[in-house]
């Protein structure tokens, strides 16, 4: 496998999970591992728009890490952006990643970059993530701690990919 440079985070709308998992690994890329990603991109996006922000469960969460993303901004996903990435997550197989793979299944390549992130992370089983949005606070920290650890994982395995090259 290639170096990866570009690092996609996906959802439905770009306002729980993918936001969340962008702001963790960008974080982890400031803090902890610095040097060995120095070269890679974090981004987000969602398949729809619903609102222009990250939920107030999602800011939160980051606040109480000491992550802020009070600048944060909700995009939509399409082709250049898509065609750019050297890897793309997302947290649900019905919902994110077949959907994806229809709604642009004209570009080339993806299917080799398009994976849940759970399964990328190396998990076997139960890797749907689900949507947070509607959940009280305690509930949805806990899914966001689940895509904490699966980030923490991907992050390292895209530094070990890195190296290798």
């Amino acid at each position: 496998m290639s170096k990866i440079k570009k690092v996609l985070f996906y959802c439905a709308g770009n306002t729980c999970r993918s936001p969340f998992a962008e702001a963790f690994a960008n974080w982890l890329k400031n803090s902890k591992y610095n040097e060995e990603l120095k070269d890679v991109e974090f981004d987000s996006a969602g398949l729809y728009h619903y609102y222009e922000t990250a939920q107030p469960g999602t800011v939160n969460y980051l606040n109480s890490r000491g992550i802020d993303i009070s600048n944060f901004k909700t995009k939509r996903i399409d082709y250049q952006l898509l065609d750019k990435q050297d890897l793309i997550l997302g947290f649900e197989q019905k919902h994110h990643i077949n959907k994806l793979k229809r709604k642009f299944k004209n570009l080339n390549n993806l299917n080799n970059k398009v994976f849940l992130l759970l399964e990328y992370a190396g998990e076997k089983d139960d890797l749907d993530i689900e949507d947070p949005f509607y959940l009280h606070q305690n509930e949805y920290n806990k899914i966001l701690e689940r895509i904490e650890k699966g980030v923490l994982k991907i992050i390292k395995k895209i530094i070990g990919i890195n190296k290798a090259e």
